[in-house]
């Protein structure tokens, strides 16, 4: 069979097949059959009609037609083999160039090719923040708060620090529904706003809120204020919004608030000698200090380290020549849009009621997600060259490690089926969170600057040989054997 390839953008290979003589006859012959099966010939019975005669009846092209579609898909598989191309995805007829000969051509998505640049040359400086005693300060008093407990008030008694106090407010800030002098002087004349007679009529306004009466917790004034009120009674208090409220469009600016204390908790708050108990610590409140700097150290050592890979990631895939099929990156879109649809199904939602609020449809769903798709795709791509080109491999002592570190952090009564599960359905998991860690720390040091050695290309084949020895192994060892 005459094959004739070229290769296209976008990881495409067109593909001209000219079929054989021999097998266009043979297609012929077996559509003469379908045909005969179809629409019987009198005198014969359905299927036993000569093949001349069906096409004497039919006609020449009618028979051709019928050929037509098993010609293409067993001379397209034929020609896959003969050439050994590896495709990625399903073939896109592009036309039939003559028909006899029977001459047709196809494209087909390949795998992509990726060129990395020089990716041991990115440089990516790493950013620790020093943990200090006010965030740890911060994430014990945190710790604390989880522990507060509420209680009425036997007496009535006006709002002090340390209580949980439940008020209707309402806030004004300067310059909004500001009015003229004559807009006002009109408003008196015409009679009272809206705002002005609920207040008269007795309705509330605003919105019922809870907050903790602790400095720092409030706007000063608004704290200050609050202080003293007694249930049923009403305050405005003006405050002057600070320079760095996290609500940037209020900054600096004056906003008057509108309270009514509707009730008052007492918040009982546990000793700074309980917390150690309270949290399942065995230690002292130093010792619990103390670990809760080193667990915000590790924190944000990670946080560092993580910014570290984003920003070389984005640099290397900006680094990087990709020609990807436009259905690999499609499937992953659509993979991406049905992991939403299990997200939803959680609560109760299906995607297609999503879809129907959003008024989209399915394919336009897949169409938002494309851009995502497609730069995940180019940062799989990326990292899976680096891990071709370093070399890097896992053998069956990480393997056994990581296993055994994952189990620690189980009771010891669960172990056995955890191993169990580890050691068959997600071995495959276990060595892929190996090698990830791996590939993490040859990031960092390439990223700081550190020397590493690069492996050669028969180093690389080996290292890559004993990732799969190593899983093959693992799951060997975990199967059952029959003993006699």
């Amino acid at each position: 069979m005459k094959v004739t390839t070229e290769r296209l953008p976008k990881s495409l290979v067109s593909l001209q097949i000219e079929v054989d003589r021999d097998q266009f006859e043979r297609s012929l012959d077996q559509a003469a059959r379908r045909l005969s099966q179809k629409f019987p010939i009198h005198g014969f019975r359905p299927g036993k009609a000569p093949r001349f005669l069906i096409e004497r009846t039919f006609g020449r092209a009618a028979l051709i037609e019928e050929a037509t579609e098993d010609l293409i898909n067993n001379a397209y598989k034929k020609a896959i083999q003969q050439e050994q191309i590896e495709v990625v995805g399903p073939p896109q007829l592009e036309r039939i160039d003559s028909v006899e000969p029977f001459v047709f051509t196809v494209k087909v998505p390949v795998p992509p090719t990726v060129t990395l640049g020089d990716y041991r040359s990115i440089r990516v400086p790493m950013s620790v923040e020093p943990i200090t005693e006010e965030m740890v300060e911060a994430e014990l008093r945190r710790m604390r708060e989880e522990h507060v407990t509420l209680q009425e008030l036997d007496e009535p008694r006006p709002a002090q620090q340390g209580d949980q106090v439940r008020v209707l407010l309402s806030t004004r800030v300067e310059d909004e529904d500001a009015t003229t002098e004559d807009e006002a002087a009109e408003d008196d004349a015409s009679g009272e706003s809206e705002a002005a007679q609920a207040q008269e009529d007795g309705e509330p306004t605003g919105s019922e809120e809870t907050l903790d009466l602790e400095p720092g917790h409030l706007v000063d004034e608004l704290y200050e204020g609050l202080i003293g009120m007694n249930i049923g009674e009403k305050k405005e208090i003006v405050a002057v919004m600070p320079d760095d409220h996290a609500e940037e469009s209020i900054r600096g600016k004056k906003v008057t608030f509108k309270v009514e204390l509707l009730g008052i908790k007492r918040r009982i708050v546990p000793a700074w000698e309980e917390l150690p108990s309270l949290v399942n610590f065995e230690g002292t409140l130093d010792d619990l200090r103390a670990k809760v700097r080193a667990d915000l150290e590790e924190a944000e050592r990670r946080r560092a380290e993580q910014a570290l890979l984003n920003a070389y990631i984005e640099q290397l895939v900006e680094q990087t020549t990709f020609d990807i099929p436009d259905v690999m990156i499609h499937e992953l879109a659509h993979s991406l849009l049905h992991d939403q649809e299990q997200q939803f199904a959680r609560y109760g939602i299906t995607l297609e009621q999503v879809l129907q609020y959003r008024g989209i449809s399915h394919d336009q769903a897949v169409a938002e997600l494309m851009p995502e798709a497609e730069r995940q795709t180019k940062v799989t791509l990326a990292l899976s060259e680096v891990i071709k080109r370093e070399g890097l491999a896992v053998t069956p002592e990480e393997i056994d490690a990581e296993i055994e570190r994952i189990l620690a952090d189980y009771e010891e009564e669960r172990r056995p089926q955890i191993r169990e599960t580890l050691t068959t359905q997600l071995l495959s998991s276990v060595a892929n969170i190996v090698l990830d860690k791996k590939l993490r720390a040859l990031i960092s040091a390439i990223a700081r600057g550190e020397q590493t050695e690069m492996t050669t290309e028969a180093a690389q084949s080996d290292a890559l040989e004993s990732t799969v020895d190593a899983v093959t192994a693992a799951e060997s060892s975990s199967r059952p054997t029959n003993e006699t």
